[in-house]
């Protein structure tokens, strides 16, 4: 920071000391010209210039003051006078002035030696020249600033306009290859455009159409190929298939074989244990029957035995009896439940054998009736007794079947009220669908009838306009037909003008024709070159190009 300090100062102060000198060497450069511009008119004596020619060459170390003593007496009182207003410096205080403003030992010397080859007065206007061509190099003056501000002002606008100058050339470059490249687009258009150029190109596509047509048959030939494969493999894959499910199948059919075997064994342990328990049953109910038969003739005996004891015992009888048929009731409802749960299941198992059953079954059926009948006939006797206890039941039972039968017809009797109801909805629901419909048809009908009044206002309308736009037309046709006249007899004389001009645009279009049946050629042969070089049918190639050299040469 000190030395950026201090380097500020010492910039300060050369600034403040060039500008001091730029001052001093202003008022010394003012005092010279004013010496010079005297010494001048003093020289405008013919004897001053030799005289002063001579002693700055013989002493040019010498003074004013030297010199005009030495010259005073040669030249006269008009030095004298011409001097008297001039201010004298010594030769090295000339020195130190010249060293000041910039005149160094070298140029001093040459203007001491162009000096001495030269008259005074173009010496002066030399020095003059010279001090002006280096007053013009100064940039610390404000003439030097206004010339340095106007000479970057002017290499500013001189560089803008050599950039212009290049962007106008490149923006021309680009025009010119786009309008290039517009041209041989739309030339190569109206070659291709041509007639030869197309047939020949739709030949070059017929020849891409057999290439790709081969192509396509040896793809189709490789994906039969695969496709053959393919339904081998999924053959085969059947065939695995069908022998696996075969043999599943197998298997499938032995285990269930097997389980045919066990669920027969188990049908024919269930038949075995169902008829022995059959059997225990019928004997369990011989042996009630008897014990019951038997009961009764005791009850009879004691009753005719014990008239006294009659009524406690018939009722110990009638609770017995009622125990008794209460259970043979039950065990009468379970076995037929049974039975027919076991007849149900043992039917889909017993078809073959139903005939052998059939047989045993009569038998057993016969034994049965036989025992039941006895049984039946002292339930009989026994459900007299009990029927006038039981007919207080019936009566309640009675009831409630009556109390039950009047819930159901107000049930029947609700349901059907609310079906009447519900009808009465849907016909009002439907009556409301057919009156809307009826609304919306009247109101269709009357949209219909306003759409075909505006349909008809609105024909009558463009009627109007189409009438106007016939009469548009028809003045239209006819300053047409005037136009047409007009081009008529434009292009007749054109036709009188070309007709002059036909043969040299005959010879200019037959050279463009054989530059075009030569360029022609070329391409042909290279593209046939091409087609050949990959595998492709050049045939119809080959005879539209024999073609078009028939046409030519016709």
């Amino acid at each position: 920071m000190l030395k950026a300090g201090s380097m500020d100062f010492v910039g300060q102060k050369q600034a403040f000391n060039m500008q001091f000198y730029f001052i001093w060497t202003s008022g010394v450069i003012g005092y010279i010209h004013g010496f010079f511009a005297a010494r001048y008119n003093a020289l405008c004596d013919p004897h001053v210039p030799a005289a002063l020619a001579d002693v700055e060459q013989t002493q040019p170390s010498l003074g004013w003051a030297d010199i005009e003593r030495q010259t005073g007496r040669e030249a006269g009182p008009a030095l004298v006078a011409c001097m008297a207003e001039a201010y004298v410096i010594t030769a090295s205080e000339l020195h130190r002035i010249k060293n000041a403003i910039g005149l160094t030992s070298d140029v001093a010397a040459d203007s001491s030696a162009d000096a001495t080859q030269m008259p005074a007065k173009t010496r002066a206007q030399l020095l003059h020249e010279k001090s002006q061509a280096r007053a013009k190099t100064w940039s610390n003056t404000l003439e030097g600033s206004r010339r340095k501000k106007a000479e970057e002002k002017r290499k500013k606008l001189e560089m803008e306009e050599l950039e212009r100058q290049k962007v106008d050339a490149e923006e021309a470059k680009i025009q010119l290859d786009q309008r290039r490249a517009t041209i041989d687009r739309a030339n190569k258009l109206l070659y291709e455009e041509s007639d030869r150029m197309k047939s020949f190109h739709s030949k070059m596509m017929h020849c891409d159409v057999i290439a790709e047509r081969e192509a396509q048959i040896s793809l189709k030939g490789e994906l039969k190929k695969l496709e053959q494969i393919r339904d081998d493999r999924f053959l085969e894959m059947e065939k695995q298939n069908y022998r696996k499910m075969l043999e599943r199948e197998m298997k499938e059919r032995e285990t269930k074989e097997e389980l045919s075997k066990i669920a027969a064994k188990a049908q024919k342990e269930q038949l075995a244990e169902y008829k022995e328990k059959r059997f225990q049953e019928v004997e369990d109910a011989m042996l009630e029957g008897e014990l019951l038969r038997r009961k009764a003739i005791e009850d009879l005996e004691a009753e005719r035995a014990a008239e006294k004891k009659r009524r406690e015992m018939a009722i110990k009888a009638q609770k017995e009896t009622q125990k008794a048929n209460s259970y043979l009731k039950q065990i009468k409802a379970e076995d037929m439940l049974r039975q027919q749960k076991e007849e149900e299941k043992i039917q889909e198992y017993a078809q073959r054998k139903e005939k052998m059953l059939q047989l045993r079954k009569q038998k057993e059926e016969e034994v049965f009736q036989q025992k039941q009948a006895a049984r039946n006939a002292m339930i009989d006797a026994q459900a007299k007794r009990l029927a006038e206890m039981q007919n207080s039941e019936d009566a309640r039972v009675e009831g409630q079947v009556k109390q039950k039968e009047a819930a159901d017809e107000k049930k029947r009797l609700d349901k059907l009220e609310m079906m009447r109801r519900w009808e009465e909805d849907i016909q009002n629901s439907r009556q409301a669908q057919i009156e809307r419909k009826q609304n919306t048809r009247a109101r269709e009908k009357a949209e219909d009838a306003e759409t075909a009044k505006f349909l008809s206002e609105w024909c009558k309308v463009l009627d109007k306009q189409e009438q106007e736009e016939n009469i548009l037309k028809d003045a239209a046709a006819r300053k047409l037909a005037q136009e047409h006249l007009k081009q008529v007899e434009i292009s007749r004389r054109k036709k009188f003008e070309e007709k002059h001009s036909d043969k040299g645009v005959a010879e200019h279009a037959n050279k463009v024709m054989e530059a075009d049946t030569l360029e022609f050629h070329a391409y042909a042969e290279k593209v046939i070159r091409d087609y050949s070089a990959e595998g492709k049918n050049v045939i119809p190639l080959i005879k539209e190009l024999r073609d078009f050299r028939k046409r030519v040469q016709e």
